[in-house]
Formats: C-alpha cells, structure tokens, sequence
C-alpha cells in the first residue's frame, strides 16, 4: 500500500501513459508482483459513479467496488502509434488510396496515443477524406476489366475438414507464442538485443506456420479469417519490430535501455517502405499486378 509514482516523475498518476507504464513495469519486476493498485475510494461515490460507470460497472461483476477498494491493474498492449502514411485529406501514395482512423498515420497523436485525439482522427479527418476520393473516382477511368488479373480468393473447401480443423488449430496455438514473443521481447521496456531476437523468433515462426500450411495443400488464394488475421499479425510485429530497431532513442511510448534519452535530431517520423530485395514471407509479400486506375 506504498503510493510509488512520486518517486518516478513529478506529476505522479498525471504522468504520461509511457511514463505511468514503465514506472508501474519497474514496480512490478522488483517487487515480483503480478499487479498494482490503483485507488481511486478517496473520492465521492456519486462522482466516481458519474464519471466512470463503465469501469465501475465491469468490476462489480468481478465483486469489487471501485468506490471502497482499489483496482488491481497492470500495464497492457495498447493500439499501434502509425499507420499507413496519410495527408491532410487521408491521400496516400497509391493513387485511389484514402485512410481515415486507426489505419492511419496522420502524425496527431505524436510519440503516445492520445485518447482524445481519436475524434479528430475518426471523425475530422474521415470527413476530410470523403470528397476527394469521391473526386477521384469520378474523374478516373476505372479499368474494370484489370481485376480479371488478380487471382480471386477461395474457400478452402477442397481441403476438408479435418485439414482445415488442422491448420485452425496450429494457428490459433501459433497466433499464442507470435503474441508471447512480441510481449516478452517488444515490450514496455526494450533493447536492441531484444527486438533482435524478436525478429528471429518471428521469422522461424512466421516459416514454420507457412511450410505447414502449403504441406497440408493451402493455395496462397485460399482465405478464412483466421489465416487472413494471421497474415496480418505477422506483418504488423515485423513492422513494430523493424520500427523499433530503426529508432536510436527513445521517445514516448517506444522506450531502449540502449538509447535511454531523446534525441531531437531524431524528431521525425519513422518511415517503412516496401522493399523488393528483401526476402519476403508468402504472408508479406507484396503483389505487383496491373493497376486498376488510369
């Protein structure tokens, strides 16, 4: 029952999520605890009740009361800082392309995910969005006939059941251990050698998920939704990874014991492109066909 945040910054509880995140991580590993608590009883129940009833609501199914006893809580995955990059009306550089929300990166949200600043992401900026991808369809030649080039998905039925009950179920236990190398490897706090090691582990994983896939007759057109949601778990986590490592300081919620402190020369976005010289995975390759737009 020892309030610790005052020991890591100023602000205390007010601190930035990163900061609140690793202080809370630190408390953790050296006390070999599995949470901490957080206490919000010192104020009234009606404003408690008013202000979160959601939180109070969920705990109360669990039998604990947030107006007289704590809250155990440990830090958590949260969404990905970034996206694809996005301009002021959600364009990208393929041409056709707009992004809006989660998908996006717009650049305002910074080094931590701010909350509030999902209203200007999915509202604003998908509202700015709209026009001119009207705009563009509307004064574009859409070559209908270039989809007749791209390899149309299928269900795997031919497989049967058993097969696809199979493949379901390696990737489910795979879907397990790709979340457990990016928690214990790519998480709240890093090291080069870590996100290293990360990179390895995901690509023998992302190989061993692939060979036993094609073993058992999958064709890279087949689809169910969850080899898709695979395909894009692999491909994010490469690209946090390699994002990581790219960045030789740390800022906001991307942290490395290697390079402790910010750097201002670094103060630019972190920019992956696709490139054809690397030896890529069926999940990540990129597919190079005749485009749709003139």
């Amino acid at each position: 029952m020892e309030r610790f945040m005052p020991l890591y910054d100023e602000r205390a509880e007010l601190a930035p999520r990163d900061v609140v995140a690793r202080s809370i991580d630190d408390q953790l590993k050296k006390r070999n605890e599995k949470y901490v608590l957080l206490d919000i009883s010192h104020k009234p129940k009606a404003e408690i009740l008013s202000h979160f009833p959601n939180i109070a609501s969920m705990c109360l199914q669990y039998g604990l009361d947030i107006t007289r006893h704590p809250i155990p809580v440990v830090p958590a995955a949260h969404y990905i800082c970034g996206g694809v990059r996005a301009g002021l009306e959600g364009e990208t550089n393929v041409k056709g392309l707009y992004v809006a929300g989660e998908v996006a990166c717009t650049g305002l949200h910074g080094a931590n995910r701010l909350a509030s600043n999902s209203l200007l992401e999915a509202l604003v900026f998908a509202r700015r969005a709209v026009q001119p991808s009207i705009d563009i369809m509307k004064s574009s030649s859409l070559d209908i006939t270039a989809s007749n080039f791209w390899p149309h998905p299928i269900v795997p039925f031919s497989l049967g059941s058993d097969i696809t009950g199979k493949i379901g179920s390696v990737t489910r236990e795979l879907r397990k251990e790709l979340q457990s190398i990016m928690w214990n490897y790519v998480g709240i706090v890093r090291s080069t050698m870590r996100l290293e090691t990360a990179e390895q582990k995901i690509c023998k994983l992302e190989d061993k998920w692939e060979e036993y896939l094609f073993q058992h007759g999958w064709k890279p057109t087949m689809v169910v939704p969850e080899t898709c949601e695979m395909r894009n778990l692999f491909c994010s986590a490469k690209l946090v990874v390699s994002s990581a490592l790219s960045r030789h300081e740390s800022r906001g919620l991307h942290y490395t014991v290697d390079f402790p402190h910010l750097e201002e020369s670094e103060r630019l976005p972190t920019v992956i492109s696709p490139s054809s010289h690397v030896n890529s995975t069926w999940s990540s390759r990129q597919l190079h066909k005749q485009p749709m737009y003139q």
